[in-house]
């Protein structure tokens, strides 16, 4: 489990001294923090952001371009903390050093920007208020298949109301698509009082009204940034039904404001991004974080998680399968993703499978899970596979496990006795 603090600051090594000062005054507020020490590990920094209800990335021009911020900021942002960058540079000076996902993930965030040591103390007061606001709010790693949740927005907390820097030119928020010209939901602008439309129509309109400003305006990718997203509304958001409901629609956008259905799809586009790079982090630390990752079950997350499960190097795809069952335990397409792994050709992925098949008890992977107890050539996922159907409530279930113990029992009347 990770370690669980108010606060965790990432920050550039030059930053250390402005750091501890700024760290100082957060616990003198009885917040508990953690940051990074010359001893500490990398992977104590990712375990204790996954833990962390806030993030506190401080910005400067090399922080902006120093990739293990980036990292630290993408991990937050899947983790469901509130992210609150603090700055002693103008934003015009950081913002061009920004990456686009990082540069969209903090577009629609407060800053606080401390320009000299004399503000100091009155910025941090405010900075602290808004985020003891939001201490009394937070549920850190809480998630929600349902889509009227916070399961697609990530966690992002705006302190809206609470900016402790009024000076909107150092905001950090750049042109929102929200404000775009149109005065009605996407909805009720194309398909009015239909309760369902046809994907194909839907996705025409789709890419009619938003196609140029995901060109534009969203980070660069090596696919087809436009197929990408399409691709990413129809398998996540509409389950890939023929068949689009408006209450599937409604319930996604959680809002009636013009272009909310937009809004949440660059959100959940971010979130797409934050994973691929936190999964592109430095190998020793993949394997940690994507156990971690099985505490959430944020959409995003899972889908990632079940890519993982065609990684070429096998013990990604072992601990993914384990995270998988716990983050995806709700869906019928993790039972269909962990059958497709049974048959790995290791036999570690094959034991989670089986291990994770159990823990889901899934009725439909039982076939499965006895064809692994009878026939795999390996005594430990046969192992894992009887361990796992001892789990599952089902009548084939129970008859293997009465077969094992029938068998158990002649073994044993066969050995022979001590003298």
């Amino acid at each position: 489990m990770a370690p669980s603090y108010d606060v965790v600051i990432g920050y550039h090594g030059s930053d250390i001294k402005f750091v501890e000062q700024v760290a100082a005054k957060l616990e003198k507020a009885d917040m508990s923090v953690w940051y990074k020490r010359n001893q500490d590990a990398e992977i104590q920094t990712s375990q204790c952001i996954l833990g962390c209800k806030i993030f506190l990335p401080i910005m400067s021009e090399l922080s902006a371009v120093d990739k293990s911020i980036q990292e630290q900021l993408s991990l937050a942002y899947i983790s469901n903390s509130a992210i609150y960058p603090l700055a002693q540079t103008r934003f015009r000076y950081l913002s061009p050093k920004l990456s686009g996902g990082a540069k969209l993930m903090l577009a629609k965030i407060n800053w606080c920007f401390v320009f000299n040591m004399e503000e100091f103390d009155s910025k941090l007061d405010a900075l602290i208020g808004c985020m003891k606001n939001d201490l009394q709010n937070i549920r850190p790693g809480s998630g929600s298949n349902s889509l009227s949740e916070a399961a697609f927005s990530h966690g992002l907390t705006f302190p809206h109301g609470h900016n402790p820097d009024p000076d909107p030119e150092e905001t950090g928020s750049d042109s929102s698509l929200s404000n775009a010209n149109a005065s009605t939901q996407f909805w009720d602008q194309h398909f009015q009082d239909k309760q369902q439309v046809s994907w194909a129509e839907f996705r025409g309109k789709f890419i009619d009204d938003y196609g140029k400003k995901i060109d534009e305006e969203l980070p660069k990718m090596k696919e087809d940034k436009l197929k990408f997203i399409v691709n990413l509304i129809w398998k996540d958001v509409f389950n890939m039904e023929k068949k689009i409901a408006k209450k599937t629609y409604d319930d996604f956008c959680a809002s009636d404001k013009p272009h909310a259905f937009f809004n949440r799809i660059q959100e959940y586009f971010v979130a797409y991004l934050s994973l691929r790079e936190v999964l592109g982090m430095d190998s020793s630390l993949r394997i940690s974080i994507i156990q971690s990752l099985g505490q959430f079950t944020f959409p995003a997350i899972i889908s990632g998680l079940s890519d993982m499960l065609k990684d070429d190097d096998p013990n990604i795809r072992a601990v993914a399968a384990i995270a998988l069952a716990h983050a995806g335990k709700d869906r019928e397409d993790t039972v269909d993703d962990l059958i497709r792994i049974i048959e790995d050709e290791d036999r570690l992925v094959r034991e989670s499978a089986c291990l994770s098949l159990g823990y889901l008890r899934s009725v439909r992977a039982v076939s499965f899970v006895v064809d692994r107890w009878r026939n795999d050539p390996i005594s430990t996922v046969r192992e894992a596979a009887e361990l796992a159907l001892s789990k599952m409530n089902a009548a084939e279930a129970q008859r293997c496990m009465k077969v094992t113990q029938v068998l158990s029992s002649e073994m044993s009347a066969l050995k022979p006795k001590p003298a």
